[in-house]
């Protein structure tokens, strides 16, 4: 249903190889629960963290495809997380997707600001 291949935005990221529906879900992603204190100031992981958003001390490490998903202000999908039959983050559609598209998800505020970078896509 995915594949990861060079993105136009920034370096890779993740495409569906079939059309997916609005509502539906793209991926059910594990992850691993980790606090400041996992973290040196140049540790590569602050580019790959989602913030936790039910305790704002902890911050999720997304596995699977998850970590590929680039960013747009504009995206196509969201993500939440599912603990119906385990730990997962879902990811699911917010619109049509059609076959061949890259899938991107808005990384948030406090991801650019903690960054001082500013993002337009």
């Amino acid at each position: 249903m995915l594949y990861v291949s060079s993105s136009e935005l920034h370096g890779q990221g993740v495409f569906t190889c079939e059309d997916i529906s609005a509502g539906q879900t793209i991926e059910l992603c594990p992850y691993l629960v980790a606090d400041e204190n996992d973290f040196t100031e140049s540790c590569v992981l602050h580019d790959y963290v989602f913030e936790h958003p039910e305790d704002e001390t902890a911050y999720i490490i997304v596995l699977g495809l998850g970590m590929v998903y680039n960013h747009s202000s504009n995206p196509n999908a969201e993500w939440e997380i599912f603990e119906e039959d385990g730990d997962y983050i879902r990811f699911f559609a917010l619109q049509d997707i059609p076959e061949g598209t890259e899938i991107l998800h808005d990384y948030g505020y406090n991801y650019w600001s903690s960054r001082e970078k500013e993002f337009s896509h």
